[in-house]
């Protein structure tokens, strides 16, 4: 499916049935954290990446098939999923077919804007990202657009929060000598207390990070944590479990999952292995899709990562 994937394994929603309407790397940020390397279509316009009619037939088809196998419908993928214009009519959609709960994983950076706000209302957990406590680090980490102004940002996560009934849940993506001091965090936890989250989750770069310079903080942090923020989750764990295939195509479904969700080989072999496709043979179609620049393989934190090229 060219929309639709999983369900894959999530730390935070069990089996989650991804919905991505965008091109791959289309985004408004440029996160230095990012798992899915560079954006390559940086733009803060919101647009009908592709007619609304095949992201739906998609749904449709997914939903269908895996309606008893799945915790969360998500909207989420290579990019931020509030720049598709007509998103409140596919929200609308998941929810008229299916009885499961509906997640949107966001960047926050357009809970500002009506239209994304009127979409984002009829979901059931708005998840949105904060990884800055002040305009300059958030440049420095997130890399907006050049339309988008700090400020503004943290009054729409706080209108938004007031209105929005369902479960709003921040991540902090916390990063070694980048914004894990004492009076960065407390600048943070400063806006978190006036956007008043349902749940804090704290993460940290598990899976390749777009810049190497980007490093997992030292355990010392934890204490800081608990010292500052008092309640919150670390979510810093990998995930575990298998994501469906929909064919016997190998290719198609890795590439379907690695251009949103880079994969650990372990998980890549654990998915895959059957009677047919051997350890070994995985392995050899791995280095196959390598040597012509369709996958890429990353060393991190010692594991193999294969990701889109």
């Amino acid at each position: 499916m060219k929309f639709v994937y999983g369900p894959v394994p999530s730390r935070r929603l069990g089996r989650s049935l991804g919905i991505d309407p965008l091109p791959s790397k289309t985004c408004n940020y440029q996160c230095i954290y990012c798992q899915l390397g560079k954006t390559t279509c940086f733009t803060n316009r919101r647009s009908n990446f592709y007619p609304k009619e095949e992201i739906i037939s998609e749904i449709k088809t997914a939903i269908e098939l895996n309606e008893d196998n799945i915790d969360y419908v998500t909207f989420v993928g290579s990019g931020e999923p509030t720049l598709y214009k007509d998103l409140k009519e596919l929200i609308q959609y998941a929810k008229k077919i299916s009885n499961k709960p509906i997640c949107v994983i966001t960047n926050g950076s357009l809970l500002n804007d009506e239209g994304v706000v009127d979409a984002l209302l009829l979901s059931n957990v708005v998840l949105p990202s904060l990884d800055a406590g002040d305009e300059l680090l958030f440049k420095k980490v997130n890399r907006p657009h050049p339309s988008l102004k700090f400020e503004k940002i943290i009054q729409g996560f706080i209108d938004f929060r007031k209105n929005f009934r369902g479960k709003f849940w921040i991540e902090i993506m916390l990063m070694k000598e980048i914004n894990d001091s004492r009076n960065q965090l407390k600048n943070l936890k400063e806006k978190i207390d006036l956007i008043q989250p349902d749940r804090i989750d704290i993460n940290v770069p598990i899976r390749p990070p777009t810049e190497k310079w980007v490093k997992i903080p030292d355990k010392q942090i934890l204490s800081r944590l608990n010292e500052i923020f008092i309640e919150c989750n670390c979510i810093n764990f990998p995930e575990e479990g298998t994501f469906l295939t929909f064919s016997s195509d190998f290719e198609k479904e890795l590439l379907s999952v690695i251009k949103r969700h880079p994969l650990r080989q372990e998980q890549i072999i654990m998915n895959f292995s059957s009677t047919i496709l051997s350890e070994n043979h995985l392995k050899q179609l791995l280095y196959n899709l390598e040597s012509e620049r369709k996958i890429k393989r990353k060393i991190y934190n010692n594991q193999i990562f294969w990701m889109l090229y």
